[in-house]
């Protein structure tokens, strides 16, 4: 790809005139209540959303079809438009920080670590995020490249986010979450939309999107976005020399040729590039999927997507894979009681790897993966709208470790209309990578050492061919209640047993060379224990125009090596986080929205408080400016803690402003 440059915007001056600013804009906001508008913004409006309606809201990521939230039987979050809106977040990444029980952490400017759990880091793979049906988890390492998601927030209808496993419909990774960016129909975003603002930290970014009609039943958008952000300060007060700019475009198209289908296509491409360090990174996706209602409790859905994601990274390598994705789902009613989901799939997974580090050596430059799989899931309704149990297990097979099956049990009570009572246990896997489960590439992680009598050898982790599957079985007990229109109240815990989770096996073997030799770092199958903890998170609608969200998660962590020593130390997610959200419309034109947290140590990071703010002002029903202070609590704090191969900065204050105008 060829290298874009720009110019650095100035830093900001001190952060005391950001705040200052800030606070002033909201004190001059709230005194004009008394001259409100005749009309309300729908968009903005948290009337417009009661609590019942929230509790009502419909989920699929839990079961594949379509359910209300408050019937789930799993730890379940939603994130609507309106709270991705009121959050003040750039990235999906960022919004995610809403979601009790992730551990939501930046490690530089463009690097994240997201999961849920335990097991946090950059490269953590235990978390299957998906975006509008396609896993965006690379094949190389399992995880999650975060600064190429940067789906138009404008455009998500809601994010869909289950903690623990859900792997009986979705597969291997999906061990400690689920992630479901589900985007909106067509027929939902017809019209014009531009944004544009920047700022101090986010210092440009701009988008628009525009939606018609082909006929009478299909419908198309087509949309495009941008954003710069600047880099982040390293712990010594320096700069990371990390910031990056990004870029998005795409189309989608809905089709409705009767009230029983729908077709969609889609496709979008995005690229990353880092400013200092000339590495850039591009996907280019398209998707499509119809879906038909064969009757009152049976449906047909067919899907298939082709991905293709480059990095061209100059630490580690230039790395290529093309994906392929094939699924086709039936829902059926078997008697009166029963509802079956069942389905079938096929991924194909093509990569290329290149040297651009002369450290590290690739072994196989091309590799092939192909993922088979099918599942089975039935509701049985032992009391009709009070009592269901669901059993379900999915079967795939790796080129890895072969098959694996991962079946689930799901019962959920109500012995009242506002109350839910649900109970699951899971098993899920976590099978091996390219670069943990073959003998792909060599990765030096330590200085040359000799060896008396043998030679000079550099410390290089590499691939285990041998390497098996990490398994969970997940006990999981949830409770939800809403006594009344005001307030809601969501518990669920956990108790987690992992086996064959892999580590760090020590040196393996010596492999002669010159000027040096490998001293090969296999990861192997050592660790093994529990996590166990829970998450709890309330919403009180003080008023029409105000609505508190709180919510505390606790994680605790035995893990045990081969030969009974201690890992607890391995603690890489917070053991405790607290965020009190406060959204409040200050008129019927004003909003001030607000969000406090704490986030405890983890290895290497001490713990922090933290605050953002958001003040919207609506000078029209299509015509918004907002102003958002992030961070605001510290100059600048560390989030993550240091990882192979990865600049380690600190997240710094930062304020921006944004227009939007939809017409």
């Amino acid at each position: 790809m060829s290298k874009r440059r720009w110019s650095r915007l100035p830093v900001t001056e001190g952060p005391r005139k950001q705040i200052v600013c800030l606070l002033g804009c909201a004190v001059f906001a709230a005194s004009g209540r008394a001259e409100e508008p005749p009309s309300k913004s729908p968009a903005s409006s948290l009337g417009d959303l009661s609590l019942e309606q929230l509790m009502n809201e419909s989920v699929t990521s839990v079961s594949k079809k379509e359910e209300r939230l408050v019937d789930a039987a799993a730890a379940i979050t939603v994130l609507n438009n309106d709270d991705l809106r009121r959050s003040g977040a750039t990235t999906i990444a960022d919004a995610l920080r809403l979601v009790p029980g992730l551990a939501v952490g930046s490690a530089n400017s463009s690097q994240w670590a997201v999961t849920g759990r335990g097991f946090n880091s950059i490269y953590a793979n235990k978390l299957l995020v998906l975006v509008d049906g396609r896993a965006v988890y690379s094949p190389i390492f399992g995880g999650v490249y975060w600064d190429l998601q940067q789906t138009m927030l404008e455009d998500v209808d809601r994010v869909e986010v289950i903690r623990g496993p859900g792997a009986t419909l979705w597969g291997a990774n999906a061990v400690n979450g689920v992630i479901n960016v589900v985007t909106r129909s067509a027929k939902d975003t017809q019209g014009t939309l531009l944004y544009g603002g920047g700022g101090t930290v986010s210092q440009a970014m701009g988008g628009g999107r525009y939606g018609g009609k082909i006929g009478e039943n299909t419908y198309y958008r087509v949309f495009g976005s941008y954003q710069l952000h600047d880099d982040f300060p390293l712990a010594n007060g320096q700069s990371a020399k990390d910031g990056w700019q990004g870029w998005q475009g795409g189309y989608r198209v809905d089709h409705y040729p009767s009230a029983d289908s729908h077709m969609t296509w889609q496709a979008d491409a995005t690229t990353s590039e880092l400013s200092h360090q000339d590495s850039d990174a591009y996907n280019v996706n398209t998707l499509g999927r119809w879906t038909h209602q064969l009757g009152d409790r049976s449906n047909v859905e067919i899907q298939g997507y082709y991905d293709r994601t480059h990095r061209n990274d100059l630490s580690l390598a230039r790395l290529t894979t093309d994906t392929l994705d094939l699924t086709a789902q039936h829902t059926f009613g078997l008697g009166e009681r029963n509802d079956v989901i069942w389905g079938v799939g096929y991924r194909f997974v093509s990569g290329k790897a290149e040297q651009t580090n002369p450290t590290i050596q690739i072994r196989r430059p091309d590799f092939t993966q192909q993922l088979p799989s099918a599942f089975i899931q039935d509701e049985f309704r032992i009391v009709p709208d009070k009592l269901s149990l669901t059993l379900g297990s999915k079967i795939e097979h790796n080129d890895f470790t072969g098959f694996e099956i991962q079946p689930s049990a799901r019962l959920m009570f109500k012995p009242t209309e506002q109350q839910t009572v649900w109970a699951a246990v899971s098993r899920a896997v976590r099978s091996p990578s390219e670069v943990d489960g073959r003998n792909t590439f060599v990765i030096p992680v330590a200085p040359p050492v000799t060896i008396p009598g043998a030679g000079t050898f550099v410390p290089s982790i590499v691939g285990n061919d041998n390497l098996l599957s990490e398994s969970l079985w997940a006990y999981e007990l949830g409770y939800r209640v809403h006594p009344n229109k005001r307030l809601s109240l969501d518990i669920s815990t956990f108790y987690n047993r992992y086996d064959r989770l892999s580590s760090i096996a020590g040196v393996t073997g010596l492999v002669p060379g010159a000027p040096f030799g490998v001293a090969e770092i296999k990861l192997g199958n050592l660790l093994h224990g529990e996590t166990y903890g829970g998450e709890v998170s309330a919403t009180l609608s003080v008023s029409e125009d105000w609505r508190l969200i709180a919510s505390y998660s606790m994680l605790f962590a035995d893990l045990r090596g081969a030969a009974g020593q201690d890992a607890a130390s391995t603690q890489s997610s917070p053991r405790h986080q607290v965020m009190l959200r406060s959204a409040f419309d200050v008129t019927k034109r004003v909003s001030l929205d607000a969000q406090v947290r704490y986030v405890g140590p983890i290895l290497g990071v001490s713990s922090y408080f933290t605050a953002d703010v958001r003040l919207s002002y609506r000078m029209t029903d299509n015509l918004e400016f907002s102003l958002v202070g992030q961070n605001l609590l510290a100059d600048r704090h560390a989030e993550q803690g240091s990882a192979f191969y990865a600049v380690t900065a600190e997240v710094p204050r930062g304020v921006y402003g944004k227009l939007t105008w939809h017409f």
